[in-house]
């Protein structure tokens, strides 16, 4: 009897595995379940609640997202530097609130273990890598926020655990950069398909400007008083695309400009050039729709960096020219009274600016806390973190207005220190590399993230420019590709035309 049981299941489970896996539901059988699914699915829509069909659905999507992840590592890689567009654009359009901050970072962890497993079995050996200089200060400032759990300053670990276990998730990142990013031609990729998610971004902030927000983001403006006011200034509403806020938004486009510009610049090739001077335009023109005053001088330190280490060449007075030209037509031409013209004039006010002016103030009421206490206040301890995870610290509620000044109150000085020594090293080797390099190709990808890096430095003056997703994800790629780049400098390739600016 037990027998004929056994049998019988496997027969069904044989059945089953030929109807819906062999046949795919391609059968009678097939057919009927589907039509109860879709039936049940439209009963359950109609009767409990509208969300279940989509619901279901999302969870069959994300089923199979997740295995795409694990099985294919280079779309898990993507997938979470564009995971900004994955969620928040359906939501947005859609009106679902998603929980962002559990998929993004979920994403990260996903594309993290699909790398490493498939890494596993080539063995990468990855010693050289961890003794280069970026790696090291890498490191260093990895163990030095580690350490800020036991700042005397906080009297709990809940706020520095919130900035720490995204520390954890970009020191994985890039360590499986380094894993992935194997061959020029990978880094080729890497360049297209973060131009690609550049551009996206800029249209949907052009799209906002001229045909306004969607119904989910114009009630997200309106929610609150403080949001409307942060976001309505000079006359306009600032486009914050798909992106938290304005400032990520005008920080991106405006650094992805330069990188582009710098490629259009040096690129031999006509259609490609044409291309990427478009792209170019169009992300400047989505970075001024953002109404943020640190893209304006992002984009001149960017220019006059690339000027600077270019000056032999005769392309570079070509590039100084027509820079003096534009600016010299925005500043005093007809277009004065716009409200863009006008933010873009009031960057050059200095601390004659009101914004600017109140912060010059609170800059100074900060210096004698700064100065006493080397390790500073702790890890989320100021600006709105602060009023959330310690509400009675000193400097909760504190709007720090830059991003060394953030770095400054809440890692103190030492901390300061150490990202700027950071800094500068990433900036010698990418000088360095662009020197040094024979491939001309080589030296202008060296010389487009050192621009844009650079202008990333300038820009955390007044901004948090490197930190702000999804732009540290491409700064932490930028310095493994500078590790990268010097393997590939002597190598020949099979078609020199597959190469970005290949001459």
């Amino acid at each position: 009897m037990t027998g004929g049981k056994r049998n019988i299941s496997i027969s069904m489970i044989t059945w089953a595995k030929e109807v819906f896996f062999t046949r795919r539901m391609n059968s009678i059988p097939g057919w009927i379940v589907m039509a109860l699914v879709g039936i049940g699915l439209s009963y359950a829509g109609a009767n409990i609640n509208q969300k279940i069909p989509f619901i279901i659905a999302g969870a069959g999507i994300g089923i199979i997202f997740i295995l795409a992840c694990l099985y294919y590592p280079e779309f898990a890689y993507y997938s979470f530097i564009y995971s900004i567009i994955i969620f928040t654009l359906p939501a947005r359009i859609l009106g679902i609130a998603l929980p962002l901050g559990v998929l993004i970072p979920g994403t990260g962890y996903l594309c993290v273990l699909s790398i490493m497993a498939s890494q596993y079995r080539k063995r990468s050996n990855s010693a050289d890598f961890w003794k280069t200089p970026i790696s090291l200060m890498m490191l260093l400032l990895f163990f030095y926020l580690l350490l800020e759990a036991f700042n005397p300053e906080i009297d709990s670990r809940a706020g520095w655990w919130n900035f720490f276990q995204k520390q954890i998730l970009y020191l994985l990142f890039y360590y499986v950069s380094f894993l992935m990013l194997d061959s020029l031609e990978k880094i080729r990729r890497f360049v297209k398909w973060w131009i690609i998610l550049a551009t996206v971004v800029a249209l949907w902030g052009v799209k906002q400007q001229y045909f306004g927000f969607t119904a989910f983001e114009d009630a997200w403006i309106h929610s609150d008083p403080n949001t409307t006011n942060l976001l309505f200034q000079g006359g306009m509403f600032r486009k914050f695309s798909l992106l938290p806020d304005p400032a990520a938004f005008g920080v991106m486009c405006t650094s992805s400009a330069l990188f582009t510009l710098v490629l259009a610049i040096r690129t031999p090739i006509k259609k490609t050039r044409t291309k990427l001077y478009i792209v170019t335009f169009l992300q400047i023109i989505a970075s001024s729709y953002s109404g943020t005053r640190t893209c304006n001088v992002m984009l001149i330190a960017g220019l006059l960096a690339y000027i600077i280490f270019t000056i032999n060449e005769k392309r570079t007075i070509i590039v100084l020219i027509s820079s003096v030209a534009i600016a010299l037509f925005l500043l005093f031409g007809p277009l004065r009274n716009s409200p863009i013209i006008f933010r873009i004039k009031t960057t050059f006010e200095g601390s004659k600016e009101p914004s600017n002016m109140v912060r010059d103030v609170n800059r100074k009421n900060i210096q004698p806390y700064i100065y006493e206490r080397p390790l500073g206040g702790g890890l989320q301890s100021c600006g709105e973190e602060g009023l959330k995870f310690y509400p009675t610290h000193r400097l909760a509620g504190y709007p720090p207005d830059s991003g060394y000044m953030k770095i400054m109150l809440e890692q103190g000085w030492i901390g300061l220190i150490i990202n700027i020594v950071f800094y500068f090293i990433i900036l010698h080797r990418g000088i360095t590399g662009f020197y040094d390099s024979r491939r001309q190709e080589i030296k202008t990808l060296y010389i487009a993230f050192t621009v844009c890096f650079f202008s990333l430095v300038v820009g955390q003056y007044s901004q948090l420019g490197i930190s702000q997703y999804p732009q540290y994800l491409f700064y932490l790629a930028t310095l493994v590709i500078f590790y990268k780049l010097k393997e590939y400098d002597t190598k020949k390739t099979d078609n020199s035309e597959q190469g970005i600016v290949e001459s």
